[in-house]
């Protein structure tokens, strides 16, 4: 039988919440970048919400490759990414901070719904179009992709708005204001570019920048709660 050294188990234990959930989503939000990177590669009407369904089906087939690894790439980094924001919303509820851990747990939700948006992005949307009869089959999965898609930007600017936002009114903020106001603009750009999609007008290209830039200011975030003591 082995034991773990007196040093070992105080630097597991005295590991802070806030740093390994920084870690943990600067990780996964990386991912997310090279995903909406990859997302960015492949033909718009395939990758975005609100195309004709005629242009979906030929963006997906002259897109499989890069929607399959935006797809790969996706799924993962999202699991990585919900456990640093699960850990932080945690953390917050600890600390008493319910307004702020209501933003990070509605950012959790987002990226649970973002799982299945990548999962049909990368592995079921590009078969389907390929099939002699899987036209309907596509339509219906297709529909459901743009939906998931603009209903997970909307839960991902909301609570960057609302957990940034009671960043900039703790006495102890985590996060710099500069990056705080950054992501907040950009949560609130989604949230209106994905409310106007769902109104049936032409947003796409800002739902999609939107996810993009988010993801980048949030491997920022991540960061910085992964090496600011706490």
């Amino acid at each position: 039988m082995t034991y773990a050294s007196p040093a070992l188990q105080t630097t597991r234990a005295n590991l802070p919440v806030l740093s390994a959930g920084g870690a943990a989503l600067a990780l996964g939000s990386f991912g997310v970048t090279v995903t909406s990177v990859l997302y960015a590669l492949s033909p718009p009407a395939a990758a975005l919400p609100s195309y004709p369904l005629d242009q979906a089906l030929a963006g997906a087939r002259a897109g499989a490759r890069p929607l399959f690894a935006a797809g790969t790439i996706g799924i993962f980094s999202d699991i990585v990414m919900a456990v640093g924001v699960l850990l932080v919303a945690l953390e917050l509820v600890r600390r008493e901070r319910a307004v702020a851990a209501l933003g990070w747990i509605a950012i959790f939700l987002s990226i649970v719904v973002f799982t299945f948006v990548d999962a049909m992005g990368g592995y079921v949307l590009a078969p389907l179009a390929e099939m002699h009869d899987g036209t309907n089959a596509f339509a219906g999965f297709k529909r459901l992709f743009d939906v998931l898609f603009l209903l997970g930007t909307v839960a991902f600017g909301g609570g960057a708005i609302v957990a940034l936002a009671d960043e900039m009114h703790t006495p102890a903020p985590t996060i710099s204001r500069s990056l705080a106001v950054t992501g907040m603009l950009v949560g609130l750009a989604g949230t209106l570019a994905a409310a106007a999609c769902f109104a049936g007008l032409p947003f796409d290209q800002g739902v999609g920048i939107s996810i993009g830039l988010g993801s980048v200011l949030f491997a920022a975030v991540g960061l910085q709660l992964a090496l600011k003591p706490h």
